[in-house]
């Protein structure tokens, strides 16, 4: 009944996709051009306006630049595998399509923010990743829970949100590495950033090619980023922020069948524009226009039915809030307005020329800091209009209590919702204009202990009902159509701490139970058990060393070759190293990354096998 939302359909879906909180203690990489101006310690996501994580309601995980230079990651999907309560299932190797499990719930229903602009695509919903290069990004932040009271639709299972790089250090800064690797790999990657009065900026470009264990498996990506912040006089500032990803996939199989011609194509391009000024001591007034543009694609010559397919998503808009503190109030009022269209064309001619929907929604949100902010209640709710589905209301409550300087208690309870899609609205085959919002109730509470030494113990327990969910109807109307519940609920875990001076460990582990209330069976794709383990380490100045284990619980799936068969996809580990040795002579540092260690056999999609050992070598150098 819900497959739609339980299963992503492997063999077909490029068709229509068209760490804890964690103390700023790696000291600076040699190869970082720049510290980041955002302290480790405060979560931007999660409310309205920058919110430190000790007074944070909600369950939250910060990946600081330091992590990132530290992992030697080339995508932002791989800093996100060792998440408390989110899944990464792709589908093979690099490029091929993959799916966030927030908390269980869908790839629709997370919301993915570059900077301010969302990158779920209006087509048929969810982000796909698998490209999402790390160049010029500073910050990853995840806010675990229902967040459409600050954000409208998609942020049933929570919101990822990464933050482009900016200039901290005066003067002409770079980075820059080049590395080789077995199965073809091959990268690039130069990093610019200056700051010279009242203007700075950061730009970055990504070249990465590789090639995969069977026949026509590849991938070649590109990615360009800039960023460029005036300050325009006391207390102004505007911007200009560009990220483009383009890339190519070869599809080596279809289930057991080969595909030795089939491939696939993204392009997708993200500008914001953003404004901000301080009206006065209390008041401040923020503003932003955004657009986003992909442009998947799908061709297989080779394939006498279906050979090629092309599809136009487009997003717009602009947002405007404006904030102020009075006593122990902080509020924050604030308007959104979007327009998507949608355009999809194939062999078998044109499904959607343009299809549009629009969105206008209006938010407010009071922090209220009592008993000298040991104890801080934020309220929250969102007004959205849409010129498809009517008007839909999002209120969210969050609590943190600061019982102790090393004791916190939190609570927090919301609504949230994602909009049908343009695909599911009007797609011709299975569209239908009178779908309603999925709609969902979540709930968490929290503890957070500090014990000797500075390590930290989070434990987190939450419940979301969904309803409403968007499902074919295959027995009746042969449309999508309201049908599907289900229900997440579980236990995250979390521990970090520091070693010694220059080293840090964080573990987790997550418990899930994610049931299809319809059929009463557990969600595809989505382990009952799952836990990390991963330490980070400056061992010398300009050196640094990071090792990840990743262990995934056997999860339902299905068959790659029989659709309707259900299998047990079994557990597996994956290790990850990276290190980074002090510069050698030119200032060129030497480094080393391998992913998959071990060289374990394993397939988070069941039928489509992940990569087996890769090592990557390289040299980096900073000026």
């Amino acid at each position: 009944m819900v497959s739609r939302f339980v299963f992503a359909r492997s063999s077909c879906a490029f068709l229509v996709l068209p760490l804890a909180l964690c103390p700023d203690l790696l000291a600076q990489s040699s190869a970082t051009p720049g510290a980041s101006k955002l302290a480790a310690d405060v979560v931007v996501s999660a409310a309205a306006e920058p919110e430190p994580a000790v007074s944070l309601g909600a369950a939250a995980t910060v990946i600081d630049a330091q992590e990132i230079v530290a992992s030697r990651a080339t995508t932002v999907l791989d800093l996100l595998r060792t998440v408390p309560g989110l899944d990464v299932v792709q589908s093979g190797g690099p490029g091929t399509v993959a799916s966030l499990f927030l908390r269980g719930t869908s790839s629709t229903q997370t919301l993915v923010l570059v900077d301010g602009v969302a990158l779920n695509s209006p087509y048929f919903g969810g982000t796909d990743l698998s490209g999402l290069s790390t160049a010029n990004v500073e910050r990853v932040e995840v806010v675990r829970g229902p967040f459409s009271a600050l954000y409208g639709s998609d942020a049933i299972g929570g919101v990822v949100r990464i933050f482009t790089r900016r200039a901290a250090d005066a003067g002409v800064s770079g980075h820059a590495s080049f590395a080789l690797g077995n199965a073809g790999g091959k990268e690039g990657l130069g990093e610019l950033g200056f700051l010279e009065g009242d203007l700075s900026g950061t730009f970055a470009f990504r070249r990465t090619l590789s090639s995969g264990d069977q026949f026509n498996e590849f991938f070649s990506g590109s990615s360009l980023s800039g960023a460029l912040t005036a300050r325009l006089g006391e207390g102004a500032t505007a911007g200009v922020v560009v990220r483009r990803e383009t890339g190519r996939t070869g599809i080596p199989t279809d289930g057991a069948t080969p595909t030795p011609q089939r491939s696939t194509t993204s392009d997708t391009t993200a500008v914001e524009l953003p404004l901000s000024f301080l009206l006065s001591k209390n008041l401040s007034l923020s503003a932003s226009i955004r657009y986003v543009r992909d442009r998947p694609g799908y061709a297989d010559p080779a394939d006498p039915f279906f050979t090629w397919s092309t599809t136009d998503a487009r997003r717009a808009g602009g947002r405007v809030t404006a904030s102020g503190t009075w006593g122990v109030h902080r509020l924050a009022v604030g308007a959104d307005y979007e327009r998507t269209l949608v355009s999809n064309e194939s062999n078998f001619g044109v499904a959607l020329d343009d299809a549009s929907t629009r969105t206008f929604a209006l938010f407010g949100e009071d922090r209220v800091a009592l008993l000298g902010e040991r104890l801080v209640v934020t309220a929250g709710v969102r007004w959205d209009d849409a010129s498809t589905y009517g008007s839909h209301s999002s209120p969210r409550i969050t609590a943190a209590w600061r019982v102790t300087p090393a004791l916190k208690l939190r609570a927090a309870a919301g609504t949230a919702f994602r909009a049908p899609s343009t695909g599911e609205l009007y797609y011709p085959y299975s569209g239908n204009a009178a779908l309603r919002p999925e709609k969902s109730n979540g709930y968490e509470a929290g503890v957070e202990r500090t014990f000797a030494r500075g390590v930290v113990l989070e434990a987190t327990g939450f419940w979301n009902e969904i309803r409403d969910l968007i499902d074919y109807d295959a027995s009746a109307t042969f449309m999508d159509q309201n049908i599907g519940r289900a229900r997440t609920r579980g236990v995250e875990l979390a521990l970090r701490t520091p070693v010694g001076a220059r080293s840090i460990l964080r573990a987790s582990y997550t418990y899930l139970d994610a049931k299809d209330l319809d059929a009463g069976t557990f969600l595809l794709r989505r382990p009952r058990h799952r836990a990390s383990v991963t330490y980070a380490t400056n061992f010398v100045a300009g050196g640094a060393f990071s090792l990840t284990g990743m262990w995934v619980g056997a999860r339902p799936d299905r068959d790659a070759v029989d659709f309707r068969r259900l299998v047990e996809n079994p557990s597996y580990l994956r290790v990850d190293a990276a290190v980074t040795l002090p510069p050698i002579a030119l200032s060129l540092a030497p480094f080393v990354r391998l992913t998959n260690l071990l060289g374990r056999d394993y397939a988070e999609s069941s039928g489509f096998p992940a990569p087996g050992r890769r090592f990557t070598a390289g040299l980096a150098t900073a000026f």
